[in-house]
């Protein structure tokens, strides 16, 4: 490709230079202007005297956080967002503060030593011990920068992050996440070059800093910002504890800057599109020289050339982008964990994504292009394709909740309309909602048993009246008469009285709401309750109960979860014996664990259903007996209490069921 001659290229730099140059200073001018006729803050006689008294204000702040503030190694001035700012402030106050740049921590140092004056910060509890704050100058969030390719990125308690001495972000992670690691550094720079070679798993800093950083390293395709920041803050300003009179005084310049937007123009001056160019070399007479030995012809073709190659540029820019808009359209189409497929008017398949993909187990080449039935027939009597070609044929959006394989669905079907507004493709999405039903179902059933305990206790509580009458008229009863057999009446009363205390007391003790408390829990003594609790029920089926348990074997658990588990095997058993059977339970230590062992004599499991039993919604018991969540809930207690639960059966002969469960769990969460 033949190099382009230096005017095509000079012509159209010196035209957006002199554009740039006139821009620049109307802007600056504005603000000038605004400073000039803006009458400033009204200061009383103490606030003036204590200035003078002053001489000058000093303020030090971080001297590489581009582009907040920063010593800008092209001509060794103190520039930035704030620092541009504090300029405006002296102005407004009509009083001199000096630009001093430190390193961070050393600037919090002189802060509060109180060698200078004024430092921009976030307030925090550890700093309002040394500092006094201002009114806020602006919000500002903090983020956490990470590798792209790295998906290993979950948890940031689990990660090592590096930060800038002395910034809040440091204290804010401290408080949040204890115990966090975190590799302190003299600037985000160094932070992000720790990243960039592994040795940390992020960085945590001001977001337009990290942002500057990133994209000053050239790093924007290597590192990202994580989407949710970590959190968003007052800027104010800071000035030590010894100057309470300055905080009223700052404050006053800070109402008036706001007054007249300054902040915002300082911003628009820093992030907009257009930056202020400095020292521009002055191209006129070069420009007259070529205008004038190159002719209006000249000029003509140098601007058509020129108009041509930007458009050139132009347009492979936006094809790029678009090209790069549409492959992250894609990335987010696959990432999503919804099935999602797009037809076309004629049920065929014109995308799809990941998820779906891997549900059907095909490749996106085998599935393009076939007619939609191919891909929803795995969902069984479902019929999704009737969904699709109502949308279609009444030009909106529906929405059918299915279930097939005790897995239930909501299938939404949406139509895609082109620019002019005709209908092209039809989206359709199918969302898993298992979970979702399982949660409703133990919100209701957890509701149900809730309001039982209440009634039981109201319950126990009304009955424990008469009880206390019928005790105090035998001990009555008792003191008036000694005949021999009103005597042996009066035992039986007070023995049946005493084991109604005893079952109310039951009554009670597990109708209360525990939540997730752990305590040490005697075995033997916790089963025999269970087992009072069943008594009666128990013995009109004549079914027999026994257990086998050391009387000082102690568990320490979830008291409400150990409960759940064994009410719901032992009403199990008693459901799979109807009558005239056993149930035994029992309960050893083996190896720092305690071993459950629940053995019915009922009518057993079939083989090929025994691996089905925990599954949500699965049931043997007739329609209306059951919900099917009673093993699945009790499958997932067990995983909370760090456990692992085991079957096996013989039909019709017995079933057992084998709990283990850490003796000591306190450092395991449930």
């Amino acid at each position: 490709m033949a190099k382009k001659p230096s005017i095509f290229y000079v012509v159209p730099m010196i035209l957006i230079l002199v554009v740039g140059i006139y821009f620049s200073l109307i802007s600056e001018a504005d603000v000038i202007s605004d400073l000039k006729y803006h009458n400033n803050p009204i200061l009383t006689f103490e606030e003036q005297r204590w200035l003078k008294e002053q001489g000058s204000l000093i303020y030090a702040a971080d001297n590489d956080a581009p582009p907040l503030r920063f010593v800008d190694g092209a001509d060794n001035q103190y520039k930035g967002v704030v620092v541009d700012y504090i300029n405006l402030l002296s102005l407004e106050l009509g009083f001199n503060i000096e630009l001093h740049p430190l390193l961070w921590e050393d600037a919090l140092k002189s802060l509060e030593e109180g060698k200078t004056d004024i430092c921009d910060m976030f307030k925090s509890k550890e700093r309002s011990k040394h500092f006094l704050f201002t009114n806020p100058i602006y919000n500002l969030r903090a983020v956490l920068a990470v590798k792209s390719n790295d998906q290993k990125i979950d948890h940031i308690e689990n990660m090592t992050l590096a930060t800038q001495k002395g910034d809040y972000v440091n204290e804010y992670l401290m408080n949040t996440y204890p115990g966090i690691k975190i590799v302190q550094v003299d600037n985000i720079s160094r932070a992000l070059d720790l990243l960039l070679s592994g040795k940390v798993d992020a960085v945590a800093g001001d977001e337009p800093v990290v942002l500057y950083q990133i994209k000053n390293k050239g790093a924007e395709f290597l590192l990202h910002i994580k989407e949710e920041p970590l959190y968003e803050n007052e800027v104010v300003l800071a000035v030590p504890k010894s100057k309470p009179e300055l905080v009223s005084i700052l404050n006053k310049g800070i109402a008036a800057l706001g007054e007249t937007n300054q902040l915002e123009r300082i911003q628009q001056k820093w992030f907009g599109i257009s930056a202020p160019i400095v020292q521009i070399p002055d191209y006129r007479t070069r420009i007259k020289y070529i205008l004038a030995a190159a002719g209006a012809l000249i000029m003509i073709i140098i601007g058509m050339v020129t108009w041509n190659y930007f458009l050139k540029q132009e347009v492979e820019k936006r094809t790029k982008e678009l090209m790069d808009s549409k492959h992250d359209l894609q990335i987010t189409f696959d990432g999503m964990t919804e099935y999602i497929a797009v037809t076309d008017l004629d049920l065929k398949i014109v995308n799809i994504n990941k998820s779906f993909l891997d549900f059907l187990g095909y490749s996106k080449s085998k599935v393009l292009n076939e007619h939609c039935r191919e891909i929803f027939k795995d969902f069984g009597p479902m019929n999704i394709e009737k969904i699709t070609v109502d949308t279609i044929t009444l030009e909106k959006s529906l929405e059918e909740e299915l279930s097939n394989k005790n897995n239930y669905y909501v299938v939404r079907t949406y139509p895609l309309k082109d620019t002019t507004g005709s209908m092209k493709n039809i989206l359709v999405v199918i969302q898993n909602i298992t979970k979702e039903k399982i949660s409703e179902k133990q919100i209701l059933q957890a509701n149900k048993m809730a309001a039982i305990g209440q009634l039981a206790a109201g319950m126990g509580h009304e009955i424990r009246n008469p009880l206390g009458i019928i005790r105090s008229h035998s001990y009555i009863l008792r003191s008036l008469y000694d005949d021999e057999r009103l005597i042996c009446s009066l035992d039986y009363i007070d023995a049946s009285v005493e084991r109604a205390n005893r079952i109310i007391d039951n009554l009670l003790e597990f109708s209360r709401l525990t939540g997730d408390d752990k305590g040490w829990i005697n075995v033997k003594e916790f089963i025999s309750k269970l087992f009072e609790l069943e008594h009666k029920t128990l013995m009109k089926l004549n079914i027999k109960y026994s257990i086998a348990c050391d009387e000082n074997t102690r568990l320490y658990s979830n008291v409400e979860s150990l409960k759940h588990i064994l009410i719901n095997l032992i009403s199990n058993a008693k459901d799979a014996i109807g009558e005239n059977g056993s149930i035994n339970i029992s309960a050893s230590s083996e190896e720092n664990r305690i071993v459950f062992r629940i053995v019915d004599t009922g009518e057993g499991i079939p083989e090929d259903e025994i691996e089905k039993i925990f599954n949500p919604f699965y049931s043997t018991k007739d329609p209306g007996k059951g919900t099917g969540l009673g093993l699945y809930i009790v499958y997932n207690e067990v995983e909370k209490l760090n456990g692992h639960i085991a079957v096996s059966s013989i039909p019709n002969v017995k079933t057992v069921f084998e709990i283990s469960l850490p003796i000591d769990s306190k450092e395991n969460s449930i």
